[in-house]
């Protein structure tokens, strides 16, 4: 069934974000922050490993500032953010009108945005799409799941069910992806993708820094860089 793997994904991020809620009460402020300082140094090293990469270091390096001008002029960031603040105020009313609590995590939407970013820049987003929607599989997509809940879990942990809301925006690019796997199978060659991963991972390198409150790092507004790669390299690597 074409589009399991983008399903499993959505279910696994929501999952792993109620887990999240129900352990993150029973653990300890100093436990807590530990665990976020261990999440932020392996999604730095995961950033690096994968920027590591690249054959040409120009390509991603170029993606990332054309892709950050771009991003900026378009907003992304605080479309993000936006968006966030939006979805807390209308759950806020909804459970206002219902005379339930109103207390939402005050990293709600720091959650959102982090969780968001680093579940769909990855390589096996793009890949793993790709595949199911050409019909070869959602091996790729399982595994992603399967990472994307366990971290789920942890940033659930620490800054509330802003995490789960991130389910619905990666499904909905997976999905595109999935439904348009037949064009970008025929466009994207393995230099393309491969470049494409690098410059990804630069950007995973800035969630990591900002999760760890080292640099509070625009990455949203980096995101036209992952489109850019890919258009360099048919440009200047023929």
């Amino acid at each position: 069934m074409r589009g399991i793997g983008t399903i499993t994904n959505f279910l696994t991020i929501v999952g792993g974000t109620v887990v999240g809620l129900a352990v993150g009460r029973y653990v300890a402020d100093q436990m807590r922050t530990t665990i976020e300082q261990a999440v932020g140094m392996i999604t730095i090293v995961l950033g690096v490993s994968t920027a590591a990469q690249s054959d040409n270091i120009v390509f991603p390096l170029v993606s990332v500032v054309l892709g950050g001008i771009i991003g900026e002029a378009m907003r992304i960031e605080h479309g993000f953010s936006a968006l966030g603040h939006w979805v807390k105020a209308k759950a806020e009313s909804v459970l206002a009108g219902r005379s339930r609590s109103t207390s939402f995590h005050p990293r709600f939407v720091e959650g959102f945005v982090t969780a968001t970013l680093l579940f769909s820049i990855g390589p096996m987003s793009i890949l793993g799409s790709i595949d199911d929607g050409l019909g070869r599989g959602a091996q790729i997509l399982i595994v992603k799941s399967a990472l994307d809940g366990l971290v789920s879990i942890l940033f659930a942990a620490t800054m509330g069910w802003g995490v789960a809301l991130s389910a619905f925006v990666v499904a909905a690019y997976q999905a595109v992806m999935t439904l348009s796997a037949s064009g970008l199978d025929a466009i994207l060659d393995d230099r393309m993708v491969h470049e494409m991963s690098a410059t990804g991972g630069i950007m995973v390198l800035g969630i990591g820094l900002r999760f760890m409150d080292v640099k509070p790092i625009r990455v949203g507004s980096l995101l036209p860089g992952l489109a850019i790669a890919p258009v360099l390299v048919a440009l200047f690597a023929r």
